[in-house]
């Protein structure tokens, strides 16, 4: 491996270890975030830490004030809004791209998605399951604009729903049926207007 490419992996490296601490908790809103002490936690330079933290600011998941601070960023409730629409629209503009495009066996497993989705028991275990068919979406949707989007805000998507769930009301079990069969007829359509009105957005 030349440098480049050695300076790139760990920037990499530095930037999914301190998202992924962001992300599960380890590293709390307002946390300062000194690239001198990561590094050495790390044990690498102060540089791909210091590029790690840019790329982390452009997603939203560390503010900057120059001179002054490198921080956690806050999580506000207008943050998380944007997110959920955000991710509603785009999940269900994979789909309406990979439904028509996935094989039947791929086909089976976006409906175990969505049964994933109707029996979780948490919102933990819903987001993880959204997830779960965002990601086999964006996979059988052949497109590359779209994977590479998803693997750069995986982060910050994960951040942000943490809470999300469907809707309550009594149309919950209704739309999921109908969420269920739509994807089983590539009901590009049906499936993602479903999609969206379980997260009311439609």
């Amino acid at each position: 491996m030349d440098s480049r490419r050695r300076a790139s992996a760990l920037v990499d490296e530095a930037y999914r270890a301190l998202g992924e601490a962001i992300v599960d908790g380890r590293l709390q809103a307002g946390d300062r975030l000194r690239d001198v002490e990561l590094a050495t936690l790390m044990g690498i330079s102060r540089t791909p830490v210091r590029e790690a933290l840019q790329r982390l600011e452009r997603i939203g998941l560390v503010e900057v004030a120059a001179n002054r601070y490198t921080r956690v960023a806050a999580l506000t409730d207008r943050a998380r809004h944007d997110m959920r629409e955000y991710a509603a629209h785009t999940i269900a503009a994979a789909m309406h791209v990979a439904l028509p495009r996935c094989t039947d066996e791929e086909l089976l497993d976006t409906a175990r998605f969505v049964e994933e989705m109707r029996s979780a028991e948490s919102s933990e275990q819903y987001v993880r399951a959204v997830m779960d068919l965002a990601s086999h979406l964006v996979a059988v949707s052949r497109n590359v604009v779209f994977q590479k989007t998803f693997l750069q805000l995986d982060l910050v998507l994960r951040r942000n729903l943490e809470g999300w769930t469907s809707v309550s009301d009594g149309t919950r079990e209704t739309l999921f049926r109908h969420f269920h069969d739509q994807v089983a007829r590539r009901d590009t359509n049906g499936a993602t207007w479903t999609f969206l009105a379980l997260h009311g957005f439609a």
